[in-house]
């Protein structure tokens, strides 16, 4: 189903089956994160982060302690995103193929 997705076409992606492995799931949140609706969410994670940088001297330069960023999107059944379909993003549906319902947006 991957091979039928052009790139550049916006596609609707359904999970049918919560990811049973950890891979799986930083797949999904990595897709769901792309959809445009969760732009806003994705700036303001980043600006959080940015503050929260702890910056120390060791020596004599300035080192940034930079903390691990949260996963905001955490997809389990029944969830539902539309994304573009750039290479990166076929690339990964491909590998949770069998989790999802894939479907061009409309």
């Amino acid at each position: 189903m991957v091979v039928d997705i052009t790139p550049g076409s916006m596609v609707r992606i359904t999970v049918k089956k919560t990811p049973p492995s950890e891979a799986a799931a930083k797949t999904l949140s990595r897709v769901f994160a792309k959809d445009p609706a969760n732009r806003k969410a994705r700036s303001h994670r980043k600006q959080l982060l940015k503050s929260a940088m702890v910056r120390t001297r060791r020596g004599g330069r300035i080192w940034m302690v930079r903390s691990k960023a949260p996963r905001l999107f955490q997809p389990v059944q029944g969830d539902t995103c539309n994304v573009r379909a750039t290479c990166d993003v076929i690339k990964d549906l491909g590998s949770v193929e069998r989790l999802l319902d894939i479907a061009p947006a409309t």
